[in-house]
């Protein structure tokens, strides 16, 4: 999370998508989204958009004590909620020039527009949101995602330490390094991009090690870092990692990863898989199952298969993005050239050689 002083914040919060739990007269989501803000500036703006009229009052009334502005927008237009908070958010932008942060609490994807737009106008934009439900989408169109378990897990910290007096253990950077390299490899696997937003998000989500943000890790004796920037700066200098920019956007490779390659945004990629291409993927698809899948499953993996083909785009043979990889593979499935089995696994059909034409035929044509 970022730590950035003498800087003004606007927090525009579409409370039809993310509500919040109220416990009595108290909204622990709300408190910590308040501690939160302290973190990243000063808060000159702060607005919450819903239909009050179906909402309890008490919640309406903490809000108003937490200094929110309950913003009213009836329910009679499809995307009203959407339509007011974007409107205001680009106002307050015009009007208030010193506030260069904007905090969007969603998971709507309709926000993607307003999110390039600030962007463009070289604001810096936070995406706060449920991580089950949020828009990967959004989520990497934004500066920096927070998930909600991570603000209450932070404030629920922080309210620890005040009561305890004592200081919290911070992650060593060791550790967070391997974690961000796990991460890195993870979006990967996943066809996801390694940009700032999602390598954070998916460092925060790693069981194997305590990250909850460079707050957290240990840059000098009982200090954390300042901010996720300044930890992958680190990263960055210790040689543990490379950064890369692509279309204004930092993106994070692994030292032996080649960013023109592996990047999702990367100008040398084809947007649409060619036949030619088809083929290479169907006959090394079909290659792979000379290696016999272990004993104890029927198939080989998803997981797998994908690596299979993705070992070809670092060779350049398949110059697509790792999610157009992964959408491939998918296709596959839905074909019936590959047969998911009982347990999950994946089974070669019989008669792939004999219908492999018909198969290209078939993928040219979407």
């Amino acid at each position: 999370m970022n730590i950035l002083e003498d800087n003004d914040v606007a927090i525009f919060w579409d409370y039809e998508n993310v509500r919040l739990d109220a416990q009595k007269s108290k909204v622990p989501m709300a408190e910590s989204l308040m501690s939160y803000l302290k973190t990243v500036g000063h808060p000159r703006v702060k607005k919450v958009y819903c239909n009050w009229k179906n909402i309890n009052q008490s919640i309406i009334q903490a809000l108003y004590s937490m200094g929110f502005d309950p913003i009213q927008v009836s329910m009679g237009k499809t995307n009203s909620v959407d339509v007011k908070l974007t409107v205001d958010c680009m106002s307050t932008a015009f009007k208030q020039p010193s506030i260069n942060h904007f905090i969007i609490v969603t998971g709507d994807k309709d926000y993607i527009p307003l999110v390039n737009w600030l962007r463009d106008n070289r604001k810096n934009i936070i995406i706060v949101g449920n991580t089950s439900t949020v828009s990967d989408h959004l989520m990497i169109s934004a500066d920096d995602f927070i998930s909600l378990e991570d603000l209450l897990k932070v404030h629920q910290t922080s309210i620890t330490i005040q009561k305890d007096e004592t200081k919290i253990e911070l992650l060593s950077s060791n550790d967070a390094i391997d974690c961000l390299k796990e991460a890195i490899n993870q979006a990967r696997e996943q066809g996801k991009s390694s940009r700032l937003a999602v390598i954070g998000h998916l460092m925060r989500t790693n069981e194997n090690y305590d990250y909850r943000g460079a707050n957290f890790v240990e840059e000098k004796k009982d200090k954390g870092f300042a901010s996720f920037s300044d930890f992958i700066n680190f990263a960055e200098e210790q040689e543990a990692i490379k950064v890369h920019m692509f279309e204004n956007f930092k993106e994070l490779f692994l030292l032996e990863e080649e960013p023109k390659i592996e990047s999702e945004f990367s100008p040398t990629l084809k947007d649409k898989i060619e036949k030619k291409d088809w083929s290479i993927i169907l006959k090394e698809i079909a290659k792979s199952f000379d290696i016999k899948p272990p004993e104890t499953t029927s198939g080989h993996r998803f997981i797998f298969l994908y690596k299979v083909i993705r070992s070809l785009k670092k060779t350049m043979q398949l110059p697509y993005s790792n999610n157009k990889l992964k959408e491939a593979l998918s296709t596959l499935v839905d074909v019936g050239f590959l047969l998911e089995q009982q347990d999950g696994c994946y089974a070669l059909n019989r008669e792939y050689s004999s219908n492999m034409n018909e198969w290209l035929d078939t993928f040219i044509q979407e």
